[in-house]
């Protein structure tokens, strides 16, 4: 199978412009079998209740174009999108080819400011094996490792919408290459971390507003962590790829957690700075979104 992923540009903003530009992406790439798109990335990575706009009710837009693109470039596609269902809004994931969706993946712990949080599924099932993908932060949680250990799997895709120190970019680089690299060994399987590079959007909250002060971006740093692969050349820069036969695996090893999370990380951050945060996210995203 010959999977592209593509880093994409977070400040071309607004829906028609940036399926023009996907697809323009989409027109070079050589053959694709899969491509592989980053968090959000039919809207852009937002962290204000600014991207509401964005939203597609049903996921019938997401679903629609998806497949379209995958009509006319002989491929299956996944690809990130604000999805609005019975009022609520959430940080979502499809994969497609020309005939159908084939499941939709919810962040379980999106930006509490803007979308709703829960306990989602992890695995879309395609003709080419179970799919494990975890958004972003979900996919250094226990819950997301809890809800795909008991799989075959086939790929595992890590989108991310991930702000990060530009000067700091090596330690970035070494805790990617941390958990993509326990997963990849745990399953078998190749794994796709896929994040857009640009300037970080206003963001709600504390944590937005410590990470905008110290001059956050959005890094990119993609990479498809594997072996036994052919990579592939193409003609932007965009794109990273690997040709590679999928074959569905089980897990071999147990993969150890801090708490619920991957990495022992900032304690005190975590403990006196997020929770206080994703708290009064969940407050303000209830009251404004009753307002509506």
């Amino acid at each position: 199978m010959r999977i592209f992923a593509l880093e994409l540009n977070n400040d071309i903003k607004g829906i028609d412009q940036r399926k023009s530009y996907i697809e323009s992406l989409v027109a070079k790439l050589q053959r694709p079998d899969l491509i592989v798109l980053p968090e959000l990335s039919l809207c852009s990575y937002m962290g204000s209740d600014a991207i509401w706009k964005y939203a597609d009710e049903n996921s019938q837009i997401t679903s629609e174009w998806a497949m379209e693109i995958a009509e006319k470039y002989n491929t299956y596609i996944a690809v990130g999108f604000i999805e609005k269902s019975e009022g609520d809004f959430y940080n979502s994931y499809l994969i497609a080819d020309k005939s159908k969706g084939y499941g939709i993946v919810r962040k379980s712990e999106a930006e509490s400011y803007i979308f709703k949080r829960g306990e989602f599924n992890n695995i879309i099932s395609t003709p080419f094996g179970n799919v494990a993908v975890g958004i972003c932060y979900d996919s250094r949680r226990r819950h997301f490792y809890e809800n795909i250990k008991d799989y075959k799997i086939s790929l595992i895709l890590f989108p991310h919408g991930s702000p990060n120190n530009p000067n700091n970019e090596k330690a970035e680089r070494k805790t990617n290459d941390f958990f993509c690299n326990v997963y990849a060994n745990a399953f078998g399987v190749p794994v796709c971390y896929v994040n857009s590079i640009g300037k970080m959007d206003y963001m709600l909250g504390k944590t937005g507003e410590m990470m905008l002060d110290a001059g956050f971006r959005l890094n990119g740093l993609s990479k498809i962590y594997t072996s036994g692969s052919t990579t592939l050349e193409s003609d932007i820069q965009e794109a990273i790829g690997i040709e590679i036969e999928l074959m569905p695996k089980e897990r071999t090893m147990d993969i150890r957690f801090y708490g619920n999370d991957i990495s022992r990380g900032n304690f005190l951050f975590r403990n006196l700075i997020l929770k206080q945060d994703i708290k009064a996210g969940i407050n303000f995203y209830e009251k404004m979104r009753n307002s509506l």
